[in-house]
């Protein structure tokens, strides 16, 4: 499996990431607090760890569905031309119209579909359950960027079939959906204010604060990628007023990323099953989120918070704790990253992640109830301990 933009781009998050944790540590804004931090990423090392198994089986999804079921091959509509837009030859650079505007193409029908995706994960209670995860954290930093659940790629990729319907090729949307991705990241800022005309063409961090607003004038607002010219055409579009208080209307109290991957699954199940018969059952999976039918009671709407009296989730803990649970997250997280390393070059195979991403998935978990000061039981440190030593023995030793 190839190297991606994303992957490019990783090292740089990591160091943006800590430049925005300096400037807030020396300025007035406090932007960002370690254990949601922690949560923060090991939430996006599961994506990760996840991811790969999802992107390499989307990509031949998506690339046999291009040859199969594109434009081209149903209609004979002739191939977008994705070549070089600016060459050199015959003594000088040579423009290619075609090829810019075939690249054109690409990239605004990537950021248009990720808009009605976006904005389909807010509006459609089933894929709001994969997207909860992002807005979970009561932060709002640019490691949140990093805060994404591992089943959402899932329904992305399905919406992106719509792009290999016109014909592109996987190689060209990756590109161009990487760089969307790696646009998003930056939005994810506090400490960045409005940026004059800028506002009126692209999403800028004040944009995008508004979309992580619990605030009811703010919820489910701004859904774009990069071009903000979407919400203003589809009615989605708010300015940032006041700062919004940022997370869900109904906040998590947990540091646990496995239960802000699953949390809206469990609810919907066991609301599922209060719901006698099946039209109710089918109108709360695609209604919005907060519709309930009558059998169960008048609908949930956000409602107004009071500034004064709202406290963000922020549990005391030891010291002790604290460095354990930094020590488990480091330890978990270099096992991740390089076993996807080694994946990626052809070292270890695709199974062997499997084992990998339950172990981590505990390991974090176990972090979480570190941090959320819950009660140490001796026999899930020596879980703990065994998962791992088993886990690194699995990978290295077959």
């Amino acid at each position: 499996m190839q190297t991606s933009i994303i992957d490019l781009a990783v090292p740089f998050f990591i160091v943006l990431v800590a430049v925005e944790t300096f400037f807030s540590a020396i300025g007035k804004k406090k932007v960002y607090r370690w254990n949601d931090t922690v949560a923060d990423l090991s939430t996006g090392v599961l994506f990760s760890l996840t991811g790969v198994a999802v992107t390499a089986a989307s990509l031949w999804v998506y690339e046999n569905f291009r040859i199969y079921c594109s434009l081209q091959t149903l209609f004979g509509v002739p191939e977008i031309p994705l070549g070089n837009p600016l060459r050199f030859g015959d003594g000088g650079f040579r423009f290619d119209p075609a090829a810019f505007a075939g690249w054109s193409f690409v990239f605004i029908a990537v950021d248009f579909v990720y808009y009605w995706f976006h904005r389909a994960t807010h509006e459609i209670n089933f894929l709001w359950a994969c997207h909860v995860t992002h807005h979970s954290s009561e932060e709002f930093n640019l490691s949140v960027a990093l805060r994404q659940s591992s089943f959402q790629r899932v329904f992305e990729y399905a919406f992106n079939l719509t792009i290999a319907f016109c014909g592109v090729p996987w190689q060209a949307f990756l590109l161009a959906h990487g760089i969307l991705k790696i646009y998003q990241f930056w939005v994810h800022t506090r400490l960045i204010g409005k940026l004059g005309f800028l506002e009126e063409i692209l999403v800028t961090p004040a944009h995008h604060r508004v979309h992580h607003g619990r605030d009811p004038k703010y919820i489910d607002k701004n859904h774009g990628g990069i071009l903000i010219f979407w919400d203003r055409i589809f009615g989605s579009f708010a300015r940032e007023e006041e700062e919004p208080v940022y997370g869900l209307t109904k906040p998590v109290t947990t540091f646990d990323p496995i239960f802000t991957n699953l949390h809206v699954y469990g609810e919907m199940w066991e609301l599922l099953g209060r719901i006698p018969n099946w039209k109710d059952k089918l109108l709360f999976l695609i209604k919005p989120p907060g519709w309930r039918p009558a059998v169960l009671g008048a609908s949930v709407l956000p409602s107004p918070i009071d500034r004064n009296s709202y406290r963000k989730y922020d549990p005391i803990v030891s010291r002790k704790r604290k460095i354990f649970g930094v020590i488990e997250f480091v330890f978990w997280t270099i096992v991740s990253l390089v076993s996807i390393r080694f994946f990626k070059s052809g070292s270890l195979v695709l199974w062997k992640l499997i084992p990998l991403s339950f172990a981590v998935g505990f390991g974090f978990w176990h972090t979480a109830k570190l941090f959320d000061g819950s009660e140490i039981e001796p026999k899930r440190i020596w879980i703990f301990s065994a998962s791992g030593v088993a886990v690194l023995w699995i990978l290295w030793k077959f």
